[in-house]
């Protein structure tokens, strides 16, 4: 615990390594859904994106002579499928779940409090 703001004491710093593990991913999430507790003691974050996907198109077609289609593919009518993605689980235990949840809110605070600023362009600091 580090001494509180205008106290003094022997601090020390820790090097704490960053890695990723083997099957390391990244992605855009939309949402997440929370489940839990469950019995081993964890509530599990599961984060999507909302996408739509075009499942076919029914494409009016003509026989000109045998073995033979031409299709109008400007008249196409496409049939788009709304779908959920699941990009990750992510378990958290019951005990750390508080911690994190204030962390996730302090951040979108910080987000709220710089978007009403002005902008300035891309990578520029006011």
């Amino acid at each position: 615990m580090l001494a509180p703001k205008g106290e003094s004491m022997d601090e020390k710093k820790k090097n704490i390594l960053h890695v990723r593990p083997p099957n390391f991913t990244s992605g855009v999430a939309t949402g997440i859904a929370i489940t839990g507790p469950t019995d081993d003691g964890f509530v599990h974050l599961h984060f999507f994106r909302e996408t739509q996907r075009i499942t076919h198109d029914d494409v009016p077609s003509r026989s000109t002579a045998p073995n033979e289609v031409e299709f109008a593919w400007g008249r196409a009518e496409p049939h788009i499928h709304p779908q959920r993605e699941e990009l990750a689980v992510v378990s958290v235990p019951m005990d750390r779940l508080q911690a994190m949840a204030q962390a996730l809110g302090r951040a979108a605070q910080f987000v709220d409090s710089i978007s009403d600023q002005p902008r300035r362009g891309p990578n520029k600091v006011a």
